[in-house]
């Protein structure tokens, strides 16, 4: 379902003012998407779950101080949220593998398109954070140089810098790998 931004702040006006089903039309809206941003950065669907949950509640509980402003989307202050939502999980994660995933990594390296996708993977995550964001927020979730600097709390300038960098940086990262 997609609406523009005016059906969109529509909806938070509704929920802002404690109707329930229009935030819950909210969620359907804006949750995939959300969610591809967050399976992307943790690559495991109960962890990604569980954070989409934690966005969302905390969306609800903060909804009251959601301002809608012209060329601010009500995506960006989702995003915003799904954001330092990840940054906490990083800070507080402790490094664990689970035989789920080593299973699926079996399976999946007898593909043709392992050696590729482990190039990259493994490129991708030896990247700084906030680089890995903004290729995310960026390339997969294709948002605009101005939404990504809202979400990340920074200038345009600053994301356009960062974004080459991160490519730059990334670039190096696969040539030192695939040698």
């Amino acid at each position: 379902m997609i609406l523009n931004e005016d059906e969109v702040q529509r909806l938070v006006s509704l929920a802002q003012e404690g109707d329930q089903d229009a935030f819950g039309q909210l969620y359907d809206i804006f949750s995939q998407r959300i969610y591809n941003f967050l399976f992307g950065r943790v690559r495991h669907k109960e962890t990604a779950e569980d954070l989409l949950h934690t966005i969302f509640l905390k969306a609800w509980a903060n909804l009251d101080k959601y301002k809608q402003r012209v060329n601010v989307k009500f995506s960006t202050w989702l995003f915003q949220i799904a954001n330092y939502t990840l940054i906490d999980y990083w800070r507080t994660r402790k490094e664990t593998v689970e035989l789920e995933k080593i299973d699926n990594l079996v399976r999946f390296s007898n593909s043709t398109e392992f050696e590729d996708y482990q190039f990259l993977t493994t490129a991708l995550s030896s990247l700084p954070l906030d680089y890995q964001t903004v290729l995310e927020l960026r390339f997969k979730q294709d948002l605009s140089v101005a939404e990504t600097a809202k979400i990340m709390k920074k200038s345009e300038v600053g994301i356009r810098v960062l974004q080459h960098r991160a490519i730059k940086l990334l670039r190096k990262a696969l040539d030192k790998l695939k040698i």
